[in-house]
């Protein structure tokens, strides 16, 4: 009897016991991944907002119609309509990057419009708080634009279309350049939250670019630059709204450089991955 004992009810109490420690551990970490998603939901519920909301049909409208009509000047000029698509989605996703911020700093966001062969824009009805809170918004443009470009070059590695690494270049190539620390472009507000003297050098790139290219484009976008400079030296309200706190500007400088320094390796990665495509040394 000792050795049946020995030989089967021993080890199934062991095996009963080892289930049951395994499915409270179980029922632990299932526990605990709640209450993280739970944290991940609180701390990131602005990303799975509506952007639109609040726009009128009009405004809706004046987007929708603003897409067609670039995407239609897009293929007009290039007859390409699969990169078109792609690039011009590029951009849709980085404007609702702004939007989607603009609606955590608890903004009303305006019409969004698309301008060909600039790009696009997107507005709060209100002014940010603050420059701190301004450069966050002008960051969430080029981070999404990041993101939506890196998912082009994923599909391109997995599908091996290269139609995908175009479209991943031509995204890192546009949102490296919107950082250009001029007032206009969303790296001169996020660079006036770390200094103001940054534009001048963003100036300084932007005059060279158009001298050397001789285009009436950054002609136009360097005119609205000095514009820009000249009101942050006029208005009274700057002397508050640029008022930060220094690891408020640590902060907007480890993430602007950071962003600068991954779009700059991307876009030459890329160009470098395309060129060997081509057959080219």
């Amino acid at each position: 009897m000792s050795a049946e004992r020995a030989d089967g009810v021993r080890p199934r109490a062991s095996i009963l016991k080892l289930s049951g420690g395994l499915l409270i551990t179980v029922g632990l970490l299932l526990l605990k991944l709640k209450g993280l998603v739970y944290f991940v939901v609180a701390k990131f519920k602005w990303l799975f907002v509506n952007p639109f909301e609040g726009f009128s049909l009009a405004s809706l409208a004046v987007t929708a119609g603003s897409m067609a009509l670039t995407i239609a000047a897009y293929v007009l000029k290039t007859g390409w309509w699969g990169f078109v698509i792609g690039f011009v989605l590029i951009t849709l996703v980085h404007e609702i990057g702004h939007a989607l911020m603009m609606r955590k700093k608890g903004l009303e966001v305006g019409a969004m419009l698309f301008i060909p062969f600039i790009g696009g824009a997107v507005t709060p009805k209100q002014q940010p708080a603050n420059a701190y809170d301004d450069a966050q918004i002008g960051l969430a443009g080029p981070v999404a634009g990041t993101i939506a470009s890196i998912l082009s070059l994923g599909i391109f590695n997995a599908a091996g279309n290269p139609l995908f690494l175009i479209v991943a270049f031509a995204g890192f190539i546009i949102n490296l350049l919107n950082l250009l620390p001029v007032g206009v472009l969303d790296g001169g507000r996020i660079s006036a939250a770390i200094t103001k003297w940054m534009w001048v050098l963003g100036g300084a790139i932007l005059f060279y670019m158009m001298v050397r290219w001789r285009s009436p484009l950054l002609l136009l976008v360097l005119l609205l630059a000095l514009f820009q400079i000249y009101k942050a030296i006029t208005e009274e309200r700057n002397e508050v709204f640029y008022d930060l706190r220094m690891n408020q500007r640590a902060t907007i400088a480890a993430a602007y450089f950071s962003l600068v320094l991954f779009l700059g390796y991307a876009s030459v990665a890329t160009h470098r991955h395309l060129l060997t495509l081509q057959g080219d040394p």
